[in-house]
């Protein structure tokens, strides 16, 4: 009896105690040693991110495979050697619960509770972007202008710029053919749907492909080009009002007074959307692609190259000193002009050369008739022998006309500097003339704004380039002798290297630089 009696009371406290446990744990009063049985603490979260770039990590609070909600997680680092508490978040309905971080180097998360302490999660950060610092501008083969510059400020002649820049080339004559030169100056798939053609002054004609004059008219009135599929169409306008209409015809031909085609007074014509006026020659409208397409029809030897934009006139002058500079770039414009005729008309746009970088800048009368016009002309004329009829050409080592081209300025990428090879710049076989040769005179030039600049080399681009998931380091692991960079290296988040190789231009192109000469890569968040 005394047995049974005194069992009860034990029981019945027993079992209040663990109803009060479990009431206090339900609360969260009360707590048991951590890692409890029955408690999961789940965490997860993008592992790799950029400091600028804040991630989410989640974590799932179970017990016994049932959520917790309502219920208090710590979000902890690991910093110095011990876990710090950086904030609490609070579990839904579904024991999930989000936390953002944003951490500027590598660094380890856990989710904690009383009952629970979650794996690990390790956010690894990586550059947001690299900047780049290089010097020089452009492809990097031939001449440098702003070498020419300064060669030509401390008294070298044309010929002497010339024969340094293309080695073993030789600087002579030839016979003016006194041909003209087709020149895109509209027609690109980015130019406008139509255009509108104005004169200046004087008079106009518009004739088909077989000389036939289908309208006539003088500054006042302007013609408007439309494309169809049958060919290009003209409305002539005046002060608003439509005068003439012209149905679609295969070829259409401008002509303006004071011209070789027709004299009288001079006038400069403006084609919409174009980047030059035309002073010379006469327009061929066409339509070889889904845009009206414009060619100036103009003399290679002087017309051509009174509108070509490729030096500051003002060098020339007494001040600047460099007159010989802008002969030389007269003469390898020309060698360039006269290579591209012998090729044939470029079937894409129905001309020999376009009007910008793809081929040679050219602007026209705007040039010609600009700050210094006169300069850059007499600098043309100084390579012409209109009393011998020939002119002034860069010869290679077969005595062939060479291939002359030519860019901005040189640069130094970390011992190495100068020019380019035309088989490191641009893989093609090599040519004796366009080897490499140190180019001090770039950086010594005046007012030369390519001694250095600073370019950026995002996460995004090197991802794409470089073809990893993440990228965690860059930096330049050969270069051709130029200075130029010829190899890159990258190590991706998980430790793995690669490296790419590519030609000085591929490299300069891919990276949107302005030349390819790259000192050092720095990361930055």
């Amino acid at each position: 009896m005394s047995t049974l009696i005194s069992a009860a009371p034990t029981t019945w406290l027993a079992r209040a105690a663990a109803f009060l446990v479990t009431l206090l744990l339900a609360v969260g009063l009360w707590a048991v040693p951590a890692e409890a049985a029955g408690y999961t603490l789940t965490a997860s979260g993008t592992s790799t991110t950029t400091a600028a770039t804040p991630r989410t990590l989640s974590v799932v609070y179970r017990y016994n495979g049932v959520a917790r909600k309502n219920t208090r997680v710590a979000l902890q680092r690991y910093s110095g050697g011990t876990w710090v508490r950086i904030k609490f978040v609070t579990t839904g309905s579904t024991g999930k619960a989000t936390a953002s971080v944003n951490p500027s180097v590598t660094t380890r998360y856990r989710f904690r509770t009383s009952t629970a302490t979650s794996a690990t999660v390790t956010v690894t950060v990586v550059p947001g972007s690299w900047a780049v610092a290089g010097s020089g501008s452009g492809h990097g083969v031939g001449m440098s202008q702003w070498g020419a510059y300064q060669m030509a400020r401390a008294g070298r002649s044309a010929a002497d710029i010339l024969r340094y820049y293309y080695t073993g080339a030789t600087v002579g004559t030839a016979n003016n053919p006194r041909t003209s030169i087709d020149v895109q100056v509209l027609g690109r798939a980015s130019d406008p749907a139509t255009t509108t053609l104005s004169l200046s002054a004087g008079s106009w004609r518009l004739l088909d492909g077989a000389s036939t004059e289908l309208a006539t008219g003088t500054s006042a009135r302007r013609i408007t080009i439309a494309r169809t599929t049958s060919g290009v169409t003209a409305r002539v306008t005046e002060n608003g009002t439509v005068r003439q209409t012209i149905g679609a015809r295969p070829t259409l031909y401008l002509e303006w007074t004071g011209t070789d085609y027709w004299p009288g007074t001079s006038g400069t014509v403006t084609v919409t959307g174009a980047q030059g006026t035309y002073r010379h020659g006469r327009l061929r409208i066409s339509s070889p692609g889904t845009r009206p397409n414009v060619v100036n029809q103009v003399a290679i030897n002087d017309e051509y190259l009174y509108g070509i934009d490729e030096m500051p006139s003002l060098w020339g002058t007494s001040g600047y000193g460099g007159a010989a500079a802008l002969e030389a770039q007269a003469i390898v414009a020309r060698n360039y002009a006269v290579l591209d005729k012998t090729e044939g008309l470029k079937a894409s746009c129905d001309c020999h050369l376009y009007d910008d970088t793809a081929s040679q800048n050219y602007t026209g009368w705007k040039k010609e008739g600009g700050e210094s016009g006169s300069v850059w002309r007499a600098a043309v004329d100084a390579t012409r022998q209109d009393d011998a009829s020939t002119v002034t050409v860069v010869r290679n080592a077969s005595g062939g006309i060479a291939e002359t081209p030519y860019f901005a300025a040189s640069g130094r990428g970390g011992s190495f500097s100068g020019t380019a090879s035309n088989r490191d710049a641009f893989g093609t076989a090599a040519q004796s003339h366009l080897a490499h040769v140190p180019d001090p005179y770039s950086a010594q030039a005046p007012g030369n704004p390519y001694v250095s600049w600073t370019g950026t080399l995002t996460q995004a681009k090197a991802r794409s380039v470089l073809g990893f998931g993440w990228v965690r380091s860059v930096k330049v692991t050969a270069r051709y002798s130029s200075g130029q960079i010829k190899t890159m290296q990258a190590v991706s988040d998980k430790g793995v290297s690669r490296t790419l190789t590519k030609t000085a231009e591929g490299w300069r192109t891919t990276l949107g630089f302005r030349g390819s000469w790259a000192h050092t890569v720095t990361a930055r968040p």
